[in-house]
């Protein structure tokens, strides 16, 4: 079976090969193509520093992985190990981890899921444990783990529904990579369940929680986001579809707010400079993120509530930039997450929740079930087209709601918090006590 997916993958490998590499700057390409072909620029952390510390490789496909490995990272440096290797699919992944990582964490993209180019890479990384962030399964790094006889793990996992109906049409081929894993720490019983369905073995399952609430925004909250008019709301993480939904919404509530700031970040760069016409079409003013300096907070005038918009350095800002956006949410007065007016599963609701910020998002957050926890606790609401203008024009006349929708979100927030010890718990298991001490 694992060699007919390695015919099926080289054929589409050779098919998209050419324009994955010149869809990216010429400067990233060499980096690019060496790195999935497995040829990573250093050698086995095993190799250089003791033997009796294991190496942790950690897959992270993209931003939203990646930013869930940081503090798992972190824990398993201070705990088990200094050999840990990361590992990422897409350019933005890339870059956010190794800006966020501790210099000593090597960081690459993952090699192409086929037994040349996997097997470079493990020869360089020299994995003790193989450790897929999410659900991130490909059959030939699960076997080749396999076969060396390293434990895989599966962390922060999590099945959506789109994902589930796709997964269940193949049950048969993924049963077999689903029982060469050694354990599954998913983030809740709906999630382990679907894993469960798919075939693998139900004493390996466990329940630890969701690592994105025991994510901290790295740092203070940005001393620019003083300069933006208030009161602020702050739009992350937008699609196509939404900024323009926005840019109404927005003129529609400053003839109510008239001092009303705007923080809009869309969700991939290549939208940037789209974002920034949607929102000139409407006649907004738009200050780019990358224009505004960086300047210590005692020199941005204190932001205006309610004050007259020709005091205000900034109305609206777009945040043309990355990973800068858990910590601007901390700024906003309400908070909204988009992919979730259009049909694209919606964003993490937990990095508002971590500021105690009330959170507005739209019908489309089937890959954030806990959104339901949200809703039920009241520390956020739900809209559609039609509905935004209202609801986010009831949130912003009433600070009594906006404190109650922001300690209920913190609440949730906290009463999920620990997974990150769960799981490092689970590799000391895996890795065994004496070799990790």
């Amino acid at each position: 079976m694992i060699i007919i997916y390695y015919l099926l993958y080289l054929i589409v490998f050779l098919f998209i090969l050419p324009y994955q590499y010149f869809k990216r700057p010429p400067k990233l390409r060499r980096r690019w193509l060496r790195e999935r072909m497995g040829f990573y620029p250093f050698k086995s952390p095993s190799a250089e520093k003791s033997k009796t510390r294991p190496v942790v490789w950690i897959h992270a496909v993209s931003v939203g992985e990646a930013v869930s490995a940081v503090p798992l990272v972190r824990k398993i440096l201070s705990d088990i190990t200094p050999n840990v290797v990361v590992t990422t699919v897409t350019d933005t992944g890339l870059k956010l981890a190794t800006e966020k990582l501790p210099e000593e964490v090597r960081t690459a993209y993952v090699a192409f899921d086929l037994p040349f180019a996997l097997e470079n890479a493990i020869s360089r990384i020299g994995p003790d444990v193989l450790v897929i962030m999410e659900t991130e399964l490909w059959p030939g790094m699960v076997d080749h783990m396999h076969k060396i006889m390293k434990p895989v793990a599966v962390f922060n996992g999590r099945i959506s529904n789109k994902s589930f109906g796709g997964y269940k049409k193949i049950r048969f081929f993924m049963r077999r990579t689903l029982e060469k894993i050694a354990v599954f720490g998913m983030q809740d019983e709906v999630y382990a369940g679907r894993i469960i369905e798919m075939g693998a073995p139900s004493e390996r399952v466990r329940v630890i929680g969701n690592f994105k609430y025991d994510v901290t925004p790295a740092g203070k909250i940005p001393a620019w986001t003083d300069g933006v008019s208030r009161p602020l709301l702050v739009v992350g993480s937008t699609h196509e579809g939404e900024e323009a939904i926005f840019a109404r919404t927005y003129t529609r509530l400053r003839k109510d707010f008239p001092a009303l700031g705007m923080i809009l970040a869309p969700r991939h760069p290549e939208r940037f400079a789209e974002a920034g016409k949607i929102l000139a079409r409407e006649g907004i003013s738009v200050t780019k993120r990358s224009d505004i300096p960086t300047t210590k907070r005692s020199d941005i005038p204190t932001p205006l509530n309610g004050g007259p918009v020709t005091d205000v350095k900034h109305g609206v800002v777009l945040l043309d930039c990355i990973g800068e956006l858990s910590a601007v949410y901390g700024a906003a007065d309400i908070c909204f997450l988009g992919g979730s007016l259009v049909p694209r599963g919606g964003h993490n609701l937990l990095e508002p929740a971590f500021w105690g910020r009330p959170i507005i998002c739209g019908p489309h957050m089937d890959n954030f079930p806990m959104a339901e926890d949200f809703l039920r606790a009241g520390a956020a609401m739900s809209v559609n087209e039609n509905t935004i203008y209202a609801t986010m024009l009831e949130v912003l006349s009433d600070a009594a709601l906006r404190a109650r929708m922001g300690l209920a979100a913190r609440t949730v927030f906290e009463k999920n918090a620990g997974s990150i010890d769960g799981a490092v718990n689970i590799l000391k298991e895996i890795l065994g006590k004496g070799y990790t001490e």
